[in-house]
């Protein structure tokens, strides 16, 4: 069932119909890419006797539990995916030390396989698991995932294992907003030739056009609104709410690790390591504990407090953040490579 002490994580897949733009290239955005560099050790084998067709792919620091049966390749590349996936998160927080025992993921090979799992795991809350359309969602420390094909498939699972990192490693809570925004950093996946996963932070064209989408709809979340919500607050409404939660929160998180060249970086970077810590910043106390109930009051004074601006100053600086993403930058966010 819902662990009581973690707020519902998930990502609702928008899966736009992207069309690439041509440009002169530039270095502060389109050619920021990392990843590994040898292919990791996987293992792809029946998970038992009992339960045919279930599949157990073992990685360094992964156990994935998978129903898919018709995309062998895919499984193995799951696993590169994810170990990929878990040197950047660690990138992002290098302050973790990371525990010696794998994290389990379980990937469907369809939507009614998940559906099963869902109602049959999460106890009183499967009516809001079941509520999305396509995606995942992170439970404990481990995550549920179906098939939507591979690129999406691919987003989905680098979204969620940020979710599920957080959750093993962190003694305390991010504010929701801010854990959702980061994780969608880590969804936009490129591969070499070697099959290796490619990633870059500042780059995701599927949030840059919503985020267009929503600035031009007039539909954006007020900044003292968006930091108290968290993903069960948007579930079944509009799609262009939906899109407006989490493209502000990509380009939050983005505000605090590249905007104005990096300005914040070292803020949001002593941010990460005082909630793994549990030592963050928080008079209501909600935050330093996983544990404890959340209290959407605690995060304006810790963004003023690690900021060292006023809410007001921070929404001015974020708001021309957001129109550098949604117009200026279009053109490098949908460039091949």
């Amino acid at each position: 069932m819902l662990h009581p002490t973690r707020w519902l994580t998930l990502f609702l897949s928008t899966c736009l119909a992207l069309a690439s733009c041509s440009g002169q290239n530039s270095s502060s955005v389109s050619n920021q890419w990392s990843g590994p560099t040898v292919l990791a050790s996987v293992t792809v084998e029946d998970a038992s006797a009992s339960d045919e067709g279930l599949k157990v792919v073992r990685s360094p620091h992964y156990e994935i539990y998978s129903t898919i049966q018709d995309r062998p390749e895919m499984l193995s590349r799951l696993a590169q995916l994810m170990e990929g996936a878990f040197g950047m998160y660690r990138t992002v927080a290098p302050m973790v030390v990371p525990t010696d025992y794998p994290m389990r993921c379980y990937m469907f090979n369809n939507k009614v396989q998940w559906m099963d799992f869902t109602r049959q795991h999460t106890g009183m809350d499967a009516n809001v698991y079941l509520q999305i359309n396509r995606g995942g969602y992170t439970i404990h420390d481990w995550y549920v995932a179906y098939y939507i094909g591979d690129v999406d498939t691919y987003s989905v699972a680098s979204h969620e294992g940020w979710h599920q990192f957080v959750a093993r490693h962190f003694k305390g809570r991010l504010p929701p907003f801010l854990e959702e925004g980061l994780a969608c950093m880590f969804e936009h996946v490129e591969w070499t030739n070697d099959d290796l996963p490619r990633f870059n932070l500042s780059l995701n064209p599927e949030r840059a056009l919503s985020l267009r989408r929503v600035v031009d709809a007039n539909e954006l979340f007020p900044l003292s609104k968006l930091i108290t919500l968290h993903a069960g607050n948007i579930i079944g409404l509009p799609g262009i709410r939906i899109e407006a939660f989490y493209s502000q929160n990509w380009a939050f998180a983005r505000y605090l690790w590249d905007g104005d060249g990096g300005k914040n970086r070292p803020a949001l970077e002593r941010l990460l390591a005082d909630t793994a810590a549990g030592t963050i910043y928080d008079p209501t106390g909600s935050l330093r504990r996983a544990y404890l109930g959340w209290n959407p009051a605690g995060v304006q004074p810790l963004l003023e407090h690690y900021l060292g601006q006023n809410l007001d100053a921070i929404d001015a600086d974020y708001q021309l953040f957001i129109h550098k993403v949604a117009y200026d930058e279009m053109t490098e966010q949908f460039e091949m490579h």
